[in-house]
């Protein structure tokens, strides 16, 4: 098995037993490289029963009477995070931003009433409730903003990340949401491991990702838990995030040339 991120051999890690959603066994395997983590269990499941898996757990997840996951907070969260570097100038505007593989476009909603940010939608399953763009009127090169919530730990080949990315426009930024840490614990019970999350990152995979897609410097929001990649300079970029957290009086966005690896 080929890491999708450095495209070195991956070696076996540890496995989990799971015993619903017609899964039972699932072997998780690590790139010594990068560190990059995925299910090969995950990985080699033909298309129709991958789409099973995710249907069935969104749909139990969704008829829940809690919410667990705290998802309006966050999506919350960065909407604030995107409106105020809009406000710095480094999203390019709000014209032409792009959430891919939204949903039902929670964060889109959110922005829309609360921001005055409008934030096309696209997602291959699921027709959002606003701005929702088809897949074939999406462009190559094209959105100031792309950003995506949720989605790298369910993707399953290089070209899903590539396909996002290439969106972006040449001097765009690219937002991600997704958990990231300095190594993949090899524990059954972590709770990342979820049914439908299938890859997990690690900063030298996110760096490596960064340096092939061409982007030079990142930061990273707590609150949001969302990193916004910029392909601006880092003297173009820092000035604006100093002014923001100077302004508000705390560290609001934690910066660094390259990926901004927060978490160890």
């Amino acid at each position: 098995m080929k890491c999708i991120i450095c495209r070195s051999e991956m070696r076996y890690s540890f496995s989990k037993l799971f015993a619903e959603y017609s899964l039972s066994n699932v072997d998780y395997h690590c790139c010594p490289n990068c560190g990059f983590c995925a299910s090969k269990t995950h990985f080699d499941m033909d298309l129709k029963d991958w789409e099973v898996l995710n249907a069935k757990f969104h749909t139990w997840n969704n008829l829940r009477g809690n919410n667990s996951y705290n998802r309006n907070q966050g999506y919350f969260a960065q909407g604030l995070m995107l409106f105020l570097l809009n406000k710095h100038h480094l999203l390019g505007g709000h014209e032409n931003w792009l959430d891919w593989g939204c949903g039902e476009g929670n964060l889109s909603i959110l922005l829309n009433q609360y921001f005055d940010c409008n934030l096309m939608n696209y997602d291959c399953y699921i027709v959002p409730r606003i701005n929702s763009v088809q897949a074939s009127d999406l462009e190559k090169r094209t959105y100031d903003l792309v950003v995506s919530t949720g989605v790298f730990e369910h993707v399953r080949a290089r070209k899903t990340l590539d396909e996002i990315e290439s969106h972006v426009s040449i001097d765009g930024c690219l937002g991600i949401h997704t958990l990231v840490c300095g190594e993949i614990p090899k524990d059954p019970i972590w709770m990342y491991l979820l049914p439908v999350h299938s890859s997990f990152f690690t900063n030298r995979s996110m760096q490596r990702l960064m340096e092939e897609w061409g982007y030079a410097c990142s930061v990273y929001n707590p609150d949001s838990k969302m990193w916004i990649w910029f392909k601006k300079p880092p003297e173009d970029v820092k000035p604006e995030i100093d002014k923001l957290n100077r302004n508000l009086g705390w560290e609001y966005l934690h910066f660094k040339q390259g990926f901004m690896d927060y978490w160890p």
